[in-house]
């Protein structure tokens, strides 16, 4: 499953991006209402995370993947 690898590599990087980004956005922030967007970058990575952990559980056992991520719907 190649393209799960390619996948799993992406969002790994995506996940990096947006934690670098809130951390940059952290640090240059002047005023209370930075914190939103700051806290939104740290969501969109958590996010990210969710994603990545789940694709790597389908890459692994799809059995696992389904009983994990498909039967909590």
């Amino acid at each position: 499953m190649r393209e799960l690898e390619l996948l799993q590599a992406y969002l790994t990087r995506l996940r990096q991006e947006k934690l670098q980004g809130g951390h940059a956005a952290a640090l240059a922030a002047t005023n209370p209402d930075d914190m939103m967007h700051i806290g939104a970058r740290a969501h969109e990575a958590e996010l990210v995370s969710r994603i990545l952990v789940a694709v790597r559980d389908l890459d692994k056992d799809p059995g696992t993947f389904i009983q994990n991520h498909l039967n909590t719907i």
